[in-house]
């Protein structure tokens, strides 16, 4: 079992198609040299993995107990950069220098799985189409065939710093609404003096935030034909939710989420955000359950001083959890280890001893639901005050609507990310917006409006 680590950075600017034409031709040069596809001369099968980061760690931990069943093979996992998955659609598109297995977002999975390029899992994957989300089994199969299994997913709540709220004689308990928190983040700010924020929330960084009310709603950007429906009213009260947020005027001007600092803000934000993880600035991050890695490392003096309750309701008694974010595992066609590399695949996610591993030590919450159910996986946590978190996070996560993530769907989420801010630095109606948005991802994209999309 061997890992390799090789950072790609691809200059994207102002000179954008040049650069990438550049870029793709450079690559298609270099596939000939990669890959660990091609056959053997030892006689072993050579299975590359591409990763990234704590993700590709992850599968390297699994290799060993996979490789002792099976001792003719290596598990070698490539942990490479940000350009990964379009190294990746490249490598498919030239029909050469694809890795074995390859990690995608799960929400940028359709684009993959649409390109009849990957391998038709569905023989022994449709066992387990009960054992994951529908929420994300729906990103992994296109025409009732499987060509992609679920990883992680990101189930969402509110982490809170225990000795702040008992400052200012916040019960996070009695929070079950928006409207809840929000007035909590006012009774902050008044008594702290200004001095503590409520929340993180960047005015260019909403795109996160608005998917987190999207996908509690229920809204959407495609319905299952593909068409756009993301002028509705779903959608519209999300939207509304998070111009409440910003107009409360309790939030400090941080992008609090993660996924969006790492392609877009620049690395002075994350180190804002892990600054506010340790001080008294901020009292509360709402988000997915994979940020407490990264706050257990930048808040090491205040262990057992912080806490979780779960996400706020847009309406009392309504559903309290969301999603942002999770991955998924897929096998090219081109691949001469497919067999071997659907049995590690296989391994990986559809095991209980593999999924709760990775939970345990690298934080990656299970998608394969046997898991979530397993005794080992309800452990208290002391970086929370021994709170149980792990089956807080879980809770209710089945509930949430599918959402159809078509090949466009990276695309149609960027643009929106890029226009909400001007709908809020603009003040924007937001019915205009729903509409006048739905109608540019129509052009955009080619697709058609659905008939019944209207947030009247």
């Amino acid at each position: 079992m061997k890992q390799e680590y090789k950072q790609h950075r691809w200059p994207w600017s102002a000179i954008g198609v040049w650069v990438l034409l550049l870029a793709a031709g450079a690559f298609l040069t270099y596939l000939p040299h990669m890959g660990a596809n091609a056959t053997s001369i030892d006689g072993r099968q050579h299975v590359e993995v591409w990763g990234w980061n704590i993700a590709g760690a992850s599968l390297t931990a699994l290799a060993p107990a996979f490789e002792s069943s099976h001792p003719d093979t290596d598990i070698v996992v490539k942990v490479s950069g940000t350009s990964m998955q379009s190294r990746f659609l490249l490598s498919m598109s030239s029909g050469r220098g694809a890795p074995d297995i390859s990690q995608l977002q799960e929400r940028e999975a359709g684009k993959f799985t649409r390109t009849g390029k990957l391998t038709d899992f569905t023989p022994w994957a449709m066992k387990y189409k009960n054992d994951f989300p529908a929420s994300f089994w729906q990103s992994c199969v296109v025409d009732n065939r499987v060509y992609a299994i679920p990883w992680d997913i990101a189930p969402c709540g509110v982490f809170y710093k225990r000795w702040i709220f008992d400052k200012y004689g916040i019960d996070p308990e009695k929070i079950e609404t928006w409207d809840d928190y929000i007035e909590a983040g006012r009774q902050i700010v008044i008594k702290s003096g200004g001095k503590t924020r409520l929340q993180p929330l960047a005015s260019n960084g909403l795109k996160d935030p608005f998917q987190i009310f999207m996908q509690q709603g229920g809204g959407g950007i495609f319905n299952e034909a593909g068409e756009i429906i993301f002028d509705n009213a779903l959608n519209f009260r999300a939207l509304e939710q998070v111009r409440k947020l910003l107009e409360a005027k309790v939030d400090v001007e941080i992008d609090g989420h993660m996924t969006t600092l790492a392609i877009c803000s620049p690395i002075v934000s994350i180190e804002e955000l892990q600054v506010a993880y340790a001080d008294d600035s901020v009292a509360a991050f709402p988000g997915a359950v994979w940020m407490m890695q990264n706050m257990k490392e930048s808040s090491k003096s205040h262990a057992g001083e912080w806490g979780v309750f779960r996400l706020p309701a847009q309406e009392r008694g309504g559903l309290r959890q969301s999603n942002q974010g999770g991955s998924v595992l897929v096998v090219p066609a081109q691949s001469q280890h497919g067999q071997r590399a659907s049995e590690f695949v296989e391994y990986s996610l559809c095991t209980v001893d593999a999924q709760l591993q990775q939970y345990r030590e690298w934080g990656l919450f299970p998608a394969y639901l046997p898991a979530l159910r397993d005794p080992r996986f309800d452990q208290p946590d002391p970086f929370f005050g021994n709170q149980h978190v792990s089956t807080l996070f879980a809770k209710d996560f089945e509930k949430l609507t599918p959402m159809t993530r078509t090949r466009d769907w990276d695309e149609a989420e960027n643009y929106i990310g890029q226009t909400l801010y001007a709908w809020a630095s603009e003040r924007q109606d937001s019915q205009t917006y729903l509409r006048e948005t739905a109608a540019a991802l129509s052009r955009r994209l080619g697709r058609p409006l659905a008939k019944a999309n209207t947030s009247d």
